[in-house]
C-alpha cells in the first residue's frame, strides 16, 4: 500500500511539475506583450532584453489612436461579436432541439450535410458570398459579417448531442399539461443546456472576435474595421509599428480574458455534457 502511495505521489508531483512548465510557456508571451506595449520601439531588439515594463503605454496608445481609429474598432469588434454569439445560440439551440426530439423527413441526411460543411475552407466560400453581398447591397455593414455564420455547424452539433439527454418523458409531461412546442423550447430546454450555452457562447464570440479574412473582403471602410483589420493596418510596407501592435494586442486579448473567467465553471461542463451521448 505504501509503494502504491509513493507512485501516486510521484505521479502527482511530476503531473504538476508538467502542468507549471506549460503554464509559464504560456504566460511568458503573454508577459513580454505587456511590457513591449509599454517601451519604446527602439528598444524592441536590445540585448538583454528589457524584462521590467516601463512608462510608454500611454505615448504608445496615442501613436496607435493616431495611425488607426483603434477604439472605434474595438466597438465594431464588441458590436459584431456580441451580436454574432446572440443570434448564433438562438439558431443553434433551436436547431439542436429539433435534431434531438422531432423525426421529420431528411432528418439524418440533413443533419449530417450541415456537419460535412465543416471541413469546407472559408477561401471556397468568400467570393460567393461576397458576390450575394454586393447583389443584395449588404457590403460594409454588420449584417453582411454576421448572418452568413450565424446558423454555426459546430453549435447545432453541440446542442443536439447536449439536447438528447433531455428525457422525452419531461417533454411529454408538459405537452399533457398544455405547453405548446416553443414553450418547451425556451421553458424546458434552454433552461436545462445553461452550461452547453454558455461554452457554445465562449466558442462563438472568440471565433467571431479573431476572424480576419472573411470581415477583410466585406469591410471596406476603415471606420467599419474591427480589430484583426486595424491591427494589419499597422504593418506596413516600410515599417511595422511593433509599440502600437503590442497596445493594440493586449486591449484586444483583454476581453477574451473577461469572457473566459466569468464562463470558465461552464465551459468544460458544457463540451463534456454531450460526449457520451449516442
Amino acid at each position: 500500500m505504501r509503494e502504491e502511495e509513493r507512485n501516486e505521489a510521484l505521479w502527482r508531483f511530476g503531473a504538476y511539475i508538467f502542468l507549471m512548465v506549460i503554464v509559464v510557456l504560456v504566460l511568458i508571451p503573454l508577459y513580454w506583450m505587456i511590457v513591449a506595449a509599454t517601451i519604446p520601439q527602439s528598444e524592441f531588439f536590445s540585448w538583454p532584453p528589457r524584462l521590467i515594463p516601463g512608462l510608454q503605454w500611454f505615448d504608445n496608445f496615442q501613436a496607435l489612436q493616431e495611425n488607426v481609429d483603434f477604439l472605434n474598432s474595438i466597438g465594431n469588434s464588441i458590436i459584431i461579436a456580441v451580436a454574432y454569439t446572440a443570434l448564433s445560440l438562438v439558431l443553434c439551440s433551436m436547431a439542436g432541439f429539433a435534431f434531438a426530439k422531432y423525426e421529420f423527413r431528411f432528418k439524418e441526411p440533413l443533419f449530417y450535410f450541415i456537419l460535412a460543411t465543416l471541413v469546407l475552407p472559408i477561401q471556397l466560400l468568400i467570393i460567393p458570398l461576397f458576390l450575394l453581398m454586393v447583389q443584395i447591397g449588404w457590403t460594409n455593414s454588420y449584417l453582411a459579417v454576421i448572418l452568413p455564420w450565424a446558423a454555426n455547424p459546430l453549435g447545432i452539433f453541440l446542442m443536439r448531442q447536449n439536447m438528447q439527454a433531455i428525457p422525452e418523458s419531461l417533454l411529454e409531461s408538459a405537452r399533457m399539461d398544455g405547453a405548446t412546442e416553443f414553450q418547451l423550447y425556451y421553458k424546458i430546454a434552454l433552461p436545462t443546456m445553461l452550461p452547453s450555452l454558455a461554452a457554445l457562447s465562449i466558442i462563438l464570440f472568440l471565433n467571431q472576435w479573431q476572424a480576419f479574412l472573411y470581415p477583410l473582403v466585406i469591410l471596406q471602410d476603415p471606420q467599419m474595421y474591427t480589430i484583426p483589420l486595424a491591427l494589419a493596418e499597422l504593418v506596413g510596407q516600410q515599417r511595422v509599428y511593433f509599440d502600437q501592435i503590442m497596445v493594440a494586442t493586449s486591449l484586444a486579448v483583454t476581453p477574451i480574458f473577461v469572457v473566459f473567467l466569468t464562463m470558465q465553471q461552464y465551459f468544460i461542463k458544457g463540451i463534456l455534457s454531450g460526449s457520451v451521448k449516442q
